[in-house]
């Protein structure tokens, strides 16, 4: 079987979201797959994020063509020149022309949930809209990577729900518990963080995330027993980010919150692990990574209730409303103050991050792969399990 994975999303410096989502799932496809060949590709040059095995290959090409007609000439092209049996997108936009099966992974649908009706979100919301409408009605599946995300689709479009399969995310290995928390007065050093208690958040600085309510929450410490904590805010700047910055900056804020910027993995795997706690204020998230990673390093989450974080975290996170801020203040101040709360939610998250690994979610790709090719061919098959 030919597969072509689209990874014109990838190239990007500090990839994020959905860029990282790919490259986990495409690293553990090449370590799990030997049998399929596998062919990446891309407008421009990308250098790999991983050591090719044999039965994968990346090529790069048109790289002067806009986007959609990229995805509309370039790739059926290529795909009929190496009889491509199956095209994989890392989103709901297909190319709609070629005969190969055809299956996209939608990530979130945050414009369902924002009723945005005028301005740049009703324009963004309209685009989202009709590119799901597309794929859902030329796709051969929709991956949705949570069971809310599949919930909004059907909503939407019940007539293609039949389409639409859930397979969660994993979490990379690198995330783990630190035996022996070494370098922690080094790394604080590096990125100009105090060596006092810390909160914690990743992820990038857009309204999405709910940063302000995250800050007004934190502000509220100065007056109580936990004045002493720290806030490092991890990831790059997203729209409205310069504004969570100048908020950062307050005269009551000043030399008490720390922006970093983009961190790698290396780096975050200890930031994780040193910090008392990590917050993911999110309005909406299709999935959320950061809640997951954070557990599996073996720290206390305290997450918001938006989107599909609750399906992810399960009982292992303390849950708060996103659009209630004095709920999150009570929450932080709770957690930071009871610590056999924290080291329940040690446990809970621990044993919660067990439950995905990307080998899991890339042996359901597989299952599912399989499963289109052998309908095609009148071989009767099945996914065995969303991971």
């Amino acid at each position: 079987m030919r597969i072509m994975v689209d990874i014109s999303i990838q190239g990007t410096e500090y990839p994020t979201g959905v860029n990282r989502v790919q490259r986990s799932l495409l690293a553990a496809l090449a370590r799990l797959d030997q049998e399929n060949e596998y062919l990446l590709v891309s407008k421009r040059h990308t250098k790999t994020w991983f050591d090719l095995p044999p039965n994968f290959q990346h090529i790069s090409i048109g790289e002067t063509w806009p986007s959609y007609m990229w995805r509309e000439w370039v790739l059926p092209s290529a795909m009929a020149k190496w009889r491509i049996d199956l095209i994989h997108s890392p989103v709901s936009a297909i190319p709609l022309r070629g005969d190969a099966k055809k299956i996209a992974t939608e990530h979130d649908l945050p414009w369902v949930e924002s009723n945005a009706t005028t301005g740049s979100g009703a324009t963004v919301a309209r685009g989202h809209r009709s590119r799901l409408f597309l794929g859902i009605h030329m796709a051969s599946k929709i991956v949705a990577v949570s069971n809310k995300t599949r919930d909004d689709i059907v909503s939407l479009y019940p007539d293609g729900g039949d389409r639409v399969v859930v397979i969660h995310n994993g979490i990379d290995a690198c995330f783990r518990p630190l035996a022996i928390p070494s370098a922690r007065a080094l790394l604080l050093h590096r990125y100009g963080i105090p060596d006092r208690p810390y909160v914690f958040f990743v992820g990038t600085r857009r309204r999405k995330k709910n940063l302000c309510a995250l800050l007004d929450a934190f502000m509220s410490l100065s007056d109580s027993d936990c004045r002493d904590h720290q806030l490092v805010l991890a990831g790059i700047r997203g729209a409205g980010g310069r504004e969570i910055e100048d908020a950062a900056r307050s005269p009551e804020l000043r030399g008490a919150v720390h922006v970093l910027g983009y961190v790698a993995d290396d780096d975050l795997v200890c930031l994780y692990n040193h910090a008392k706690v990590v917050v993911y204020p999110s309005l909406f998230e299709g999935f959320g990574l950061p809640p997951l990673e954070a557990m599996a390093c073996g720290t206390p989450v305290l997450a918001s209730s938006g989107g599909a974080i609750p399906e992810v975290v399960g009982d292992a996170a303390l849950l708060f409303s996103p659009d209630r801020p004095k709920e999150l203040a009570d929450a932080l101040k709770r957690i930071l103050r009871d610590p056999e709360l924290r080291c329940d939610l040690r446990r809970r998250g621990l044993r919660r991050a067990q439950l995905f690994s990307w080998e899991r979610s890339a042996g359901s790709y597989m299952e599912l792969y399989r499963e289109l090719i052998d309908r095609a061919s009148g071989v009767p098959s099945g996914v065995g399990g969303s991971g």
